[in-house]
């Protein structure tokens, strides 16, 4: 009798909580250490384990040159294959583009996350088994309200690499312009591929009167020799070499030496409403279509205490009182 008890107290336990975990394969367009990945990686970490499994696949493509992004991506294919995951988190356009929807047409629900372009547009939007969440930085309001802490500003530069990311964000918010005004500043855009030009751009704008830098992508660039410069070698040149004030639209960007700070997006946000996508979505007998997609929290006023500092400029009190903190 007891153990008979026994094993019905197991089979029960058993049927209480292991059929409720779920494989979830995550694919990231860039790599674990990639600061951006570095940040909702962790915010998916914190909100789906260790109920949830998690498998990691990558595909580099900031680094490896893009006639190889579709041998890459044939390979994470393969892999998914293999796992046969209950639901699939891609971070990203590259990802997105290359597996969102020959995934979902394999019958797996797909969640993204860090999309620049318009799912209307690249036909994503109530596909079966596709959700996710946009990436939308704030540029304009960034670069307005950061244009009051510097006194009499009149010019601005914005410094892109020549990523399809980066091209994509800048026909989102500024309609492929290249120069525009924004109330009293005038705003020149530059979309570059080579740390040279790069380097170019701002020794041009310590010499031609302009009075703030704002940094967006720098994560393509390559050398003279066509080698891949690394991205903390662009943050930090820019850091040291930049006379004017340096600000930024994503927080890698912020820090001791970098740039002062700014309106900035994270990783973090966009991870995190992933993550609660794809939790409804198990705890649902609803397609993954049915769940809209949304935009992350808009954006967080993010400052360097030291960069600040640095710059002797003065946060207005409005921002300051919302804003979060860096060394």
């Amino acid at each position: 009798m007891l153990r008979v008890l026994s094993v019905f107290l197991a089979c029960w336990l058993f049927s209480q909580s292991p059929l409720l975990a779920a494989e979830i394969l995550v694919i990231e367009s860039y790599e674990p250490t990639h600061p951006w990945d570095a940040s909702y990686l962790q915010a998916l970490r914190q909100r789906l384990e260790p109920k949830h499994h998690l498998t990691l696949q990558h595909l580099d493509t900031k680094r490896i040159p893009r006639e190889l992004f579709e041998i890459e991506a044939e390979k994470i294919w393969q892999s998914y294959l293999q796992i046969k995951p209950d639901l699939v988190v891609i971070g990203d356009d590259n990802a997105i583009s290359l597996l969102a929807q020959r995934i979902a047409a394999n019958g797996t629900p797909v969640v993204y996350l860090g999309m620049n372009d318009n799912p209307r547009r690249n036909n994503l939007y109530g596909q079966p088994n596709l959700t996710g969440v946009l990436e939308r930085p704030l540029m304009k309001r960034n670069i307005r309200e950061m244009s009051e802490m510097v006194p009499d500003a009149r010019k601005a530069l914005i410094l892109f690499d020549s990523s399809d990311v980066s091209m994509t964000a800048v026909e989102d918010e500024f309609r492929n312009q290249t120069t525009l005004k924004l109330g009293n500043l005038t705003v020149e855009i530059k979309l570059l591929g080579d740390f040279s030009l790069w380097k170019q751009a701002v020794e041009s704008a310590n010499q031609d009167g302009t009075d703030m830098i704002f940094i967006g992508l720098y994560h393509t660039l390559h050398d003279e020799l066509g080698q891949y410069t690394l991205p903390e070698t662009v943050i930090d040149w820019t850091g040291r070499h930049a006379r004017m004030p340096l600000f930024g639209f994503w927080d890698f960007s912020i820090g001791k030496g970098r740039a002062i700070g700014g309106l900035v997006l994270s990783g973090r946000e966009q991870g995190f409403a992933a993550a609660d996508l794809a939790l409804a979505i198990l705890a649902s007998d609803k397609p993954a279509q049915t769940f809209a997609p949304r935009t992350a929290e808009r954006g967080e006023y993010l400052f360097s205490q030291s960069a600040l500092r640095h710059s002797q400029l003065q946060l207005p009190a409005n921002i300051r009182q919302k804003s979060n903190w860096l060394p």
